[in-house]
């Protein structure tokens, strides 16, 4: 499944012609999109030609691979669109055209994980833009797949969705593609951000480097396995490498389990994930960064190393937070009361905390204030819907310029 590089008169031609497409659906209600976005995404995950694409350009294991796109495709159910638009847009939109926005949106995807052209691809058509991806790296089959899959379903939608991939720096596409944009949505490490967002046309939405915690009650401590085995697949699941997955847990002390002890716990749990979803392949400075951080690790005081890289879990008697390391390594801290949880969190830097145990109304309003846009329980981490606020801002509001105020989301 090889995807041509185009030429930009190649890329510019199919701008035009999604427009005139554009055109002749605008009329279309949301209702009709939703439905036929969420069967597109059924058929999309029964790609087999598209999996075995995804082992062998991301490197992750086909048990990974298989795991992960249920999950792309569960984001885009009928019903959750349904209330994310009554939600945005008001009751009785879903029945409606969609309101006047942009003409094009362009997504500037990374290739940290696969199939983040879904959730790009669905908000701009329920908006009934023009939507143009252009792929990452490692994922330039997702896109295209997608849209054939929409096109066996509604080849009037399909034909709004430009895809392509050219490599970073090609200044020529870059260029095509940003002028032609209303909304550009750029995803990505802050170097490729500084370096695209000031030719940006229109208004720019970034969506740079962010990371994700868990944090877990004393009460949920009597039933540590059960935790542990939540938490180790949250953050399995895509080898850490998404903005939702969580490289450290707080554990409140004072439960059935104390946090050293359940430590070990975790470690079994990640050894257990790690027999049924093989690690992907690492290059050698992505596996010498997480083996110089395990050593580093080792001679700080108040530290214990539980496990090894792969499943690890670095314990630290101190509850200041701490950079990432990846490589399925988790840092633990004890914490004394929850409570003290969001003033222990950089500024900005945390996109989801995964809760056991813990009242999600009462952190709510602290971790909101710290930039946290999404509260939802462990184990779910990695199945947001499309209605996450990425970054804490509106989905649809966002491409729609009504941003509002900061979201947080809650899933109970």
């Amino acid at each position: 499944m090889a995807v041509p590089v185009p030429t930009r008169d190649e890329l510019e031609a199919r701008v035009d012609a999604a427009l005139a497409a554009r055109r002749a659906a605008s009329d279309l209600p949301i209702q009709l999109r939703a439905q036929a976005l969420a069967r597109a995404a059924g058929r999309w995950q029964r790609d087999a030609r598209l999996a075995a694409a995804l082992v062998e350009t991301t490197g992750f294991s086909r048990p990974m691979i298989d795991a992960v796109l249920p999950l792309a495709a569960d984001a885009l159910a009928a019903s959750a669109i349904a209330a994310l638009v009554d939600r945005e847009l008001g009751a009785g939109a879903f029945e409606k055209p969609p309101p006047r926005g942009p003409a094009v949106v362009l997504h500037v995807l990374a290739s940290n994980v696969p199939a983040l052209a879904l959730p790009a691809i669905a908000l701009g058509v329920l908006v009934g833009a023009v939507v143009l991806v252009k792929s990452g790296r490692d994922d330039p089959q997702s896109a295209p797949a997608f849209v054939d899959a929409l096109g066996a379903e509604r080849p009037d939608l399909a034909a709004t969705v430009v895809t392509a991939y050219w490599p970073g720096g090609t200044p020529a596409l870059d260029d095509a593609a940003l002028a032609r944009a209303d909304v550009t949505v750029l995803t990505g490490g802050d170097a490729a951000l500084a370096a695209l967002a000031p030719r940006a046309r229109g208004r720019c939405v970034l969506h740079g480097p962010r990371t994700s915690i868990a944090a877990v009650g004393r009460g949920a401590l009597t039933d540590a396995p059960g935790v542990a085995a939540a938490l180790a697949a949250d953050a399995v699941l895509h080898e850490q490498r998404g903005c939702l997955s969580p490289h450290a847990v707080y554990v409140e002390e004072g439960g059935a389990t104390a946090p050293r002890e359940f430590a070990d716990v975790l470690v079994e749990a990640l050894v257990t994930m790690r027999e049924r979803l093989p690690p992907a392949r690492a290059g050698v400075e992505e596996r010498a960064a997480v083996r110089v951080a395990w050593d580093a690790a080792e001679h700080e005081p108040g530290t214990l190393l539980r496990g090894a890289p792969g499943a690890g879990v670095i314990f630290h008697d101190a509850a200041s937070f701490r950079p990432a390391i990846g490589g399925r390594t988790i840092r633990m801290h004890p914490i004394r009361e929850l409570a003290m949880l969001p003033d222990l969190l950089p500024m900005g830097a945390i996109e989801c905390v995964g809760l056991a145990g813990a009242d999600a109304n009462a952190l709510a309003a602290p971790l909101l204030a710290r930039g946290v846009a999404r509260l939802c329980p462990l184990g779910r981490m990695q199945r947001p819907g499309l209605s996450w606020p990425r970054g804490q801002q509106a989905p649809l509001g966002t491409l729609l310029g009504r941003p509002g105020e900061p979201c947080l989301e809650i899933e109970r």
